[in-house]
């Protein structure tokens, strides 16, 4: 499936590679010398398993899946160049030539999205790659590619290795915009507006008093550290129809399901769109954040 992509310059390159360094763990001591030079570190992500086996074998499950193999033998042949296997050879011993010109394509993140064993012996990992390739103009385009990952296993003693190169797939689909169920929109400078506002620059600043906006009882924390320097309201909607001034009186423990998108402003200026499905619930005439909700309310069909 073909993926978007969007140039980036050189600037941001090294940006996502030294957060890829810091990231990342060393692993089996090899490491790929990019242009600029810098050093990309290889992570080991383990994949969680769907349905959770019993509890007696579970440990031995987590133990025998190869996910984060898969993810630093794509992450090494990502990286290969002519100049250097990246290792290689550790997850595939016949080895690789490759012939592309070092720093040309460069593997910032990985992550095993399924992994399924169709015999004894054998394993099947899908791993996605975020990966920046040079272009013609000097610059990096960035881009989402899965590869099928071919896995020989040994338990006794336990032992991985390559069937084969990784082999480009399709990446899962993407689903249609989710029917949301916030019909509703509320005034950002009305009284949901205030305490949601409020609440957002208590949550993700530092600038405190969290304890003004949560409800009593409430399970909620600031963000540490804080992500954003200020946050401001750029558009709020609501699960229940309120009439003109209904929301200012509300009865004590009446409730409002709200969906928020608000802009982060880090410490340069910078803007982050970002959105909260929040529950407020009423209390002394005013509204008070009593969750954060794990998902936002789907319309029903």
């Amino acid at each position: 499936m073909a993926r978007r992509s969007r140039a980036l310059p050189d600037a941001v390159v090294e940006s996502a590679l030294r957060s890829a360094t810091r990231s990342g763990g060393r692993v089996l001591g090899w490491g790929v010398v990019l242009a600029s030079p810098l050093v990309m570190l290889a992570a080991l992500v383990l994949l969680r398993p769907g349905p959770p086996p019993p509890a007696e074998s579970r440990g031995a499950e987590l133990q025998r899946m190869p996910a984060g193999w898969a993810e630093m033998f794509v992450r090494s042949w990502l990286s290969a160049s002519r100049d250097d296997e990246a290792g290689l050879e550790v997850f595939y011993p016949p080895g690789m030539k490759s012939q592309r010109t070092i720093g040309t394509q460069v593997p910032v993140e990985t992550a095993a999205v399924s992994a399924v064993s169709p015999s004894a012996g054998q394993w099947s990992v899908t791993v996605s790659a975020s990966v920046l390739t040079q272009q013609p103009d000097g610059r990096h385009a960035a881009k989402l590619t899965c590869f099928q990952v071919s896995l020989l296993e040994q338990t006794e003693p336990p032992a991985y290795a390559a069937a084969a190169l990784p082999s480009p797939v399709s990446c899962p689909a993407t689903l249609p915009a989710a029917p949301l169920a916030y019909g509703e929109t509320a005034e950002l400078a009305g009284p949901i507006g205030g305490s949601v506002l409020g609440f957002l620059n208590a949550y993700l600043t530092t600038r405190g008093g969290l304890e003004r906006y949560v409800a009593p009882g409430a399970a909620i924390t600031s963000a540490v550290p804080a992500p954003y320097a200020s946050v401001q309201l750029t558009e709020l909607r609501t699960h229940e129809r309120f009439e003109p001034g209904q929301a200012a009186r509300p009865p004590d423990a009446q409730q409002a399901r709200v969906l928020v998108r608000a802009s982060g402003f880090d410490v340069t200026g910078q803007i982050t769109p970002i959105d909260y499905a929040l529950t407020l619930t009423a209390r002394a005439g005013r509204w008070e954040v009593s969750r954060i909700d794990p998902v936002p309310l789907l319309a029903t069909r």
